[in-house]
């Protein structure tokens, strides 16, 4: 129990991905005639650059939102964005049969494949071990995930608008695509030195006129100081609030004024 409460977002970020992949592979077909089924190709090249956007999103919202549990979520992301694009790259090579390795290349290709082996040096590096050798190199090569997500997103910009298989089956993939190009883009910006630290003042100024809310619980009724078996609260009997510290003989009748 408490390592599903402490790993529970891990946990559903790969039961998601795990059920998006299910799905695609037992409901994609790559027959343009069924237009009620997934398509393979299309699918899983659009979730890789999903869960490239996700991977690339988590840093962000550990920095400026105090969000600490989305480091954790950073490797596993990134690891379903090479999957998926794996995916990608086996159904148009079952489809395609190299033939898009001919000569003229279509231009689609090249960042294609670019962004691929990025993608790929970065699934192999992504473990204690790699990080202990290469030590300071293994932060430089795993910055190039950013080069990574713009070679992707370029290289479906390019195939959608020279496939028109992609327009039939998808015409909204355009904008959808100009999105996570723009969603890249601000990832990108919040990351350099100077708009980092410009935001983090913004966020620490906003922090201190946030005023700062205790609840305060208020009794329904007084506390009751003194017993109300007296008549007077000013007027009490020592032998009641002493009974042990004087003799009985001594303490009839003695009183004390408040």
């Amino acid at each position: 129990m408490i390592w599903l409460k402490s790993n529970g977002r891990w946990l559903a970020l790969n039961l998601f991905a795990l059920s998006v992949m299910g799905v695609v592979l037992s409901q994609g077909s790559t027959d343009l005639g069924e237009t009620e089924a997934l398509d393979p190709l299309l699918t899983n090249g659009k979730w890789a650059i999903r869960f490239l956007l996700i991977c690339l999103s988590m840093t962000p919202l550990n920095t400026y939102f105090g969000w600490s549990q989305a480091v954790r979520l950073r490797k596993p992301a990134g690891l379903w964005a090479f999957g998926f694009a794996a995916l990608h790259v086996l159904v148009n090579i079952r489809e395609a049969q190299f033939t898009w390795l001919e000569y003229p290349v279509q231009p689609f290709i090249l960042p294609g494949a670019l962004g691929l082996l990025i993608l790929i040096a970065l699934a192999v590096t992504s473990n204690r071990w790699a990080m202990r050798r290469l030590r300071k190199n293994w932060k430089r090569l795993h910055r190039l995930v950013y080069l990574a997500g713009n070679l992707v997103i370029l290289h479906a910009m390019l195939a959608t608008t020279a496939s028109k298989r992609i327009a039939l089956r998808d015409p909204q993939a355009v904008r959808e695509l100009q999105a996570y190009f723009a969603l890249l883009l601000v990832l990108l910006v919040v990351r350099i030195p100077r708009v980092r630290r410009a935001l983090l003042q913004v966020r620490d100024l906003l922090r201190r006129k946030r005023p700062i809310l205790l609840p305060v619980i208020v009794p329904d009724e007084l506390p009751e100081y003194w017993p109300q078996v007296y008549g007077r609260e000013d007027e009490v009997y020592l032998d009641d609030l002493y009974p042990e510290t004087q003799p009985e003989e001594e303490a009839e009748g003695e009183r004390v004024m408040a």
